[in-house]
């Protein structure tokens, strides 16, 4: 039944092989059954009531995870297939629930902080050899050494909001300012 449920979910499938792998790879991770696993997986992903992109997915059961979802006093995972309710991660103990929602918390630092080859268990993916578009290379330049600058200070004084250019024809106000008026 649950196979037929995530097969509808493009991303479901995806998540739950990474998760598979996880529990293979890392110890903490080693207790969660598939069943309640897969249960997790289907039931967040399908709450999200739009597509997910497999990171998207695989990022949103990390924060229903390392928001508490396996914790003592939760909800918990309520198994579909039994009469009465039921918590499908039932055999894990409290340390080990806990252990899990670290794990996840971690987990999501990683991917915030472009590290997700650690999460996978992979090699870090090389840096591209062009970066494209090039618009945010540069800083913007201060007017004042002391940070006091207000963006909005061309506005303020009657003028466009518009800076004067620089001595070498570069324009000192950034190209943001086009693409919000």
């Amino acid at each position: 039944m649950m196979e037929a449920r995530a097969n509808g979910l493009q991303s479901c499938v995806m998540v739950i092989r990474i998760l598979r792998d996880l529990c293979q790879r890392v110890p903490t991770w080693g207790p969660l059954n598939s069943w309640a696993m897969e249960l997790m997986c289907e039931k967040v992903i399908a709450s999200a009531g739009q597509h997910l992109s497999p990171g998207d997915a695989l990022r949103r059961v990390f924060e229903a995870l390392a928001s508490g979802l396996l914790l003592p006093g939760s909800p918990g995972l309520l198994d579909p297939c039994e009469k009465d309710p039921i918590d499908a991660a039932s055999p894990l103990s409290a340390q080990e629930r806990e252990d899990i929602t670290a794990s996840a918390q971690h987990a999501l630092r990683l991917i915030a902080f472009r590290q997700i080859h650690k999460v996978l268990g992979m090699d870090p993916i090389p840096p591209p050899k062009f970066q494209r578009g090039g618009r945010f290379t540069r800083k913007r330049r201060r007017d004042n050494s002391t940070g006091e600058g207000n963006d909005s200070e061309g506005e303020l004084d009657g003028g466009d909001g518009k800076k004067d250019k620089k001595e070498d024809g570069e324009d000192s106000k950034m190209d943001m300012d086009k693409e919000t008026k």
